[in-house]
C-alpha cells in the first residue's frame, strides 16, 4: 500500500481496535486512476467491500480525516450488518445517540461531537478519550 494512505490509515484502524469495533482486511487495490490519489480497499467479515482512497499531496491532517470518514461510512455498514451499534464512533458526551465526526483542527485530524462542536480527541487517540 502506498505510504501517503497507509500513514493515514494508521491511526484510524487503531481506532477501530482500541474502540472494540469490527476491523477490516485490507487488500491493496488500486481502484482508480485520478492522478495523485492513491487507494485500497476494506472487506467485511461479510466479504463486502468498500474503497478507501486519499490524495498524496495533502497533509497528513487532512488525509486522515478523509480516510477517517471514510472508514467510518464502511465501520457503520459493517456494525448494522453484524447487529451491533451502527454508531463508530460512539460520542462519549451523548452515548447511544450518535458518532463522532472527522475533522481537521489546528492542524490536526481529530474526532468531534457534531452536536456541541466539542473536540473530544485526536485521531488515533479514541481510546483515551473512552476510558
Amino acid at each position: 500500500m502506498d505510504s501517503a494512505l497507509s500513514e493515514a490509515l494508521a491511526p484510524v484502524l487503531c481506532d477501530l481496535e482500541n474502540s472494540g469495533a469490527l476491523l477490516p482486511d485490507i487488500s491493496d487495490e488500486k481502484w482508480s486512476d485520478f492522478p495523485g490519489q492513491v487507494t485500497a480497499m476494506l472487506y467485511g467479515q461479510d466479504g463486502s467491500g468498500q474503497g478507501v482512497s486519499a490524495m498524496a499531496g495533502e497533509s497528513l491532517p487532512d488525509r486522515t480525516a478523509s480516510v477517517a470518514d471514510q472508514v467510518q461510512e464502511w465501520a457503520i455498514e459493517a456494525h448494522w450488518h453484524a447487529g451491533l451499534p451502527a454508531n463508530w464512533p460512539e460520542c462519549p458526551e451523548h452515548p447511544g445517540s450518535h458518532p463522532l465526526t472527522a475533522r481537521v483542527y489546528d492542524d490536526r485530524a481529530v474526532w468531534v461531537c457534531p452536536r456541541a462542536g466539542r473536540l473530544i480527541c485526536n485521531i488515533g487517540k479514541l481510546a483515551s478519550a473512552l476510558a
